[in-house]
């Protein structure tokens, strides 16, 4: 890849971020934040895509973004109020917006259907409706004007009619996604200017830090333009550069009146370091003289540039010498900046984690050989074991950390999603989010989009009622939707909840049934109910839409939630709502699980399900017919399920009283007890899929490598457990 492709790859990246951000600004505007702070938030986001996008001359994302920016312009200077009308048309906007950047990635002269007439209500809600577009005419009224040209025009009349403005930018100016040819343009708007480039502080090229500001700017305005009109041009980066305006015939700070020709090939051959120190350009000097006028739609340098990670500048440059002359300058750059972080490659991270896995693994191997050649634990090879042991727990766990994201990601997607079902349908409904910052392994991220979409878009067509039913069972007519994340038990629970008519388990019956998925016979508890959505084929809808009807959403929903090693359930209240809860892992790669063996069997329980271990009594253990049986544990019954009778590797019950119960507690705090033959211990393992290298087998979740080179099993406990309740009924 090219420089300028990696640099476009950045850009897009950084359109993500800003694009949430709009989004995220807008609906907390939208549920009543009245800080300006929030609106500037949203102004910089839409200006910042607008001034990078002119860098690849992305031309139908620089118009629309212009439009966009101009309305909320008049938001932020208070001439338009962000009504509830105004919010949902930029939210619209923001849609727009966002389709125009993933357009615009794969195809320069991405169009979007909808663009020209949302900018026409963005221009007529600003009250620009009957101007000029001036991202047709007002992009090119700018140039950077020869010294010829100006020495040609008429002479101005005596006394002061314009200023002078030095501009010199600090590199938080670029790093703020901020561009100094933008702000050049905009005083290009005011009158007529005279530009002239100061270059002096411009270093040789290997002393060059990317992250820098070496330029400044002399800018002579002429015209009507009166100074509190210039320094608007700059309020947005108000303390990110050093800025000086003085009127014309006054006394500017440091100005000697000297002019001297631009050398560029001097400048040139300074930046290649050719050319000896004393050799510096001249001071200040027509920069037109250099280069040719910009075209319509102008080029302008990306703000992204300036704000590229490390990884893209050579790896010696934070040892470099500084300009000051001291080394380590982009080192203590790094370290002064609060928060600084850099772009890895997710194949890089993904190779790493594979490694780590494969060190647990060795690891493993070792603790089994020297606890085969018989060594004590006080020996020094078993000293040195333990610390690689813990040193392995240590890398993994950093690891881990950085592939963690917040599910803030995901959860920014559905807002849009939202309010297209809801136009759809023509429900108004309100997203509540909760628990954005909770983390989770990248990978189980980006495979709950698909979940969660599917999730909502039922929650609102099927579980929300229409809003004259919602008005005749006393509720408010605007339906809402809860969409929740939280860390519980060391596993990611998501909840997409809404507050609609619940499941008409009658008519779920009727029509699974009628389907013939079920008999007429059948006698349902109302779980075993509510769990019939899930089957393949069953759909409520009567007819096939673009939002469901086809009998695949919630099939599609329950086997990707089993595909990442979790569980779904459903807990609904008639007249009150639906919950779903889907329980996850929070990383698929390791876990600590507990080793037992079953039947010569060896498996491994995950341990955050365990909440301790016991010895069965038989005075404890009671039958409820067949094979099923409950033990008491203070006081109370939980039911003793023998994992080798659930997975077959055994046709009779182990007696109680001669293996070892784990009392696990599942999905929605339900407990059981899980009767092995021995616990061999507690280990890191690393997990494998079990249905990518052989097939899903009923309670087994994945599979793991042992020290000794064996495979050992991963139970699914809330599987285990589930099928065992249903079996007690049954037998009940």
């Amino acid at each position: 890849m090219d420089a300028l492709a990696a640099i476009r790859d950045v850009f897009f990246q950084e359109c993500e971020e800003q694009l949430a951000e709009l989004e995220s600004g807008l609906l907390a505007m939208e549920g009543g934040d009245t800080d300006p702070e929030t609106i500037n938030a949203v102004f910089r986001a839409v200006h910042s895509i607008k001034g990078g996008a002119g860098a690849f001359s992305l031309e139908a994302l620089i118009r629309f973004a212009h439009v966009f920016e101009t309305a909320l312009d008049e938001m932020r200077s208070g001439r338009l109020a962000p009504s509830s009308d105004v919010l949902k048309t930029m939210l619209r906007a923001a849609d727009v917006l966002a389709d125009l950047v993933r357009a615009a990635r794969v195809d320069e002269d991405g169009q979007h259907p909808h663009a020209a007439t949302l900018a026409e209500e963005l221009k007529a809600m600003s009250g620009a409706a009957g101007e000029a577009d001036e991202t047709e005419e007002d992009w090119g009224d700018f140039e950077f004007q020869p010294m010829a040209a100006a020495m040609d025009a008429p002479e101005a009349p005596a006394g002061p009619t314009g200023f002078v403005v030095t501009f010199k930018p600090r590199a938080d100016l670029y790093a703020k996604a901020n561009e100094a040819a933008l702000l050049l343009r905009e005083l290009g708007r005011l009158g007529a200017v005279e530009v002239e480039l100061d270059a002096h502080d411009v270093p040789p090229l290997h002393e060059m830090d990317p992250e820098a500001a070496y330029l400044a700017w002399t800018i002579t305005v002429t015209g009507d333009a009166d100074e509190a009109a210039i320094r608007e041009v700059f309020e947005w980066v108000d303390g990110d550069c050093e800025l000086n305006i003085q009127a014309i015939g006054g006394e500017a700070e440091g100005d000697d009146g000297a002019e001297a020709a631009f050398d560029l090939s001097a400048l040139l051959a300074r930046v290649q370091g050719d050319a000896p120190a004393e050799a510096a350009p001249e001071p200040e000097a027509p920069i037109a003289a250099a280069f040719e006028p910009i075209p319509e739609p102008p080029v302008v340098a990306a703000p992204v540039v300036a704000a590229a990670p490390a990884p893209l500048a050579p790896p010696a440059a934070a040892n470099e010498p500084s300009p000051d002359g001291q080394a380590g300058g982009g080192a203590r750059k790094a370290e002064a900046a609060a928060g600084a972080t850099i772009r890895v490659d997710l194949d890089r991270v993904d190779r790493l984690i594979d490694l780590v896995g494969e060190l647990v693994i060795n690891q493993a191997v070792l603790a089994q050989r020297v606890m085969e050649a018989g060594l004590a634990r006080a020996s020094a090879v078993a000293m040195g074991l333990d610390e690689l042991e813990q040193l392995t727990r240590e890398i993994q766990d950093s690891v881990m950390a950085i592939r963690a994201q917040p599910v803030k990601s995901v959860f920014q997607r559905m807002p849009r999603l939202v309010r297209e079902v809801a136009a759809m349908t023509g429900k108004p409904v309100r997203l509540v989010t909760e628990g954005e910052g909770t983390e989770v392994d990248k990978t189980v991220i980006e495979r709950l989009a698909d979940p969660l979409t599917h999730m909502i878009r039922n929650a609102i067509d099927h579980g929300l009622e229409s809003p004259e039913k919602r008005a005749a069972a006393g509720k408010p007519a605007e339906g809402v939707v809860r969409l929740s994340a939280a860390h519980r038990s060391g596993r990611i629970v998501i909840e997409v909840a809404d507050d609609g008519g619940g499941i008409n388990r009658e008519r779920v019956k009727s029509i699974a049934i009628e389907k013939g998925l079920i008999s007429a016979e059948a006698t349902l508890s109302d779980e075993e109910i509510d769990n019939l959505i899930f089957m393949p084929g069953f759909s409520t809808a009567s007819e096939v839409s673009d939002i469901s009807g086809r009998g695949v959403g919630m099939d599609v929903v329950r086997r990707s939630i089993q595909a990442l090693g979790g569980r779904i359930t459903i807990t609904s209240r008639p007249g009150k709502g639906s919950i779903f809860t889907m329980s996850l892992p929070l990383t698929l790669a390791v876990l600590d699980g507990m080793v037992v063996s079953v039947q010569g069997q060896t498996l491994v329980a995950p341990i955050t399900a365990i909440v301790e271990t016991l010895q069965p009594k038989a005075s404890d253990v009671h039958s409820l017919g067949g094979h099923a049986r409950v033990i008491s544990i203070r006081g109370g019954f939980v039911p003793l399920i023998d994992v080798g009778m659930a997975l077959g590797y055994r046709r009779e019950p182990l007696p109680a009283t001669q293996g070892v119960a784990l009392l696990i507690e599942g999905e929605g705090g339900a407990r059981a007890a899980l009767l092995c033959d021995a616990i061999q211990g507690q280990r890191q393992v690393v997990i494998k899929s079990l249905e990518a290298n052989y097939r899903q087998v009923p309670g087994v979740a994945a599979a793991t490598i042992l020290g000794d080179g064996r495979v050992a099993l991963i139970l699914d406990i809330d599987t285990i457990v589930a099928v065992s309740r249903g079996e007690m009924r049954k037998a009940g």
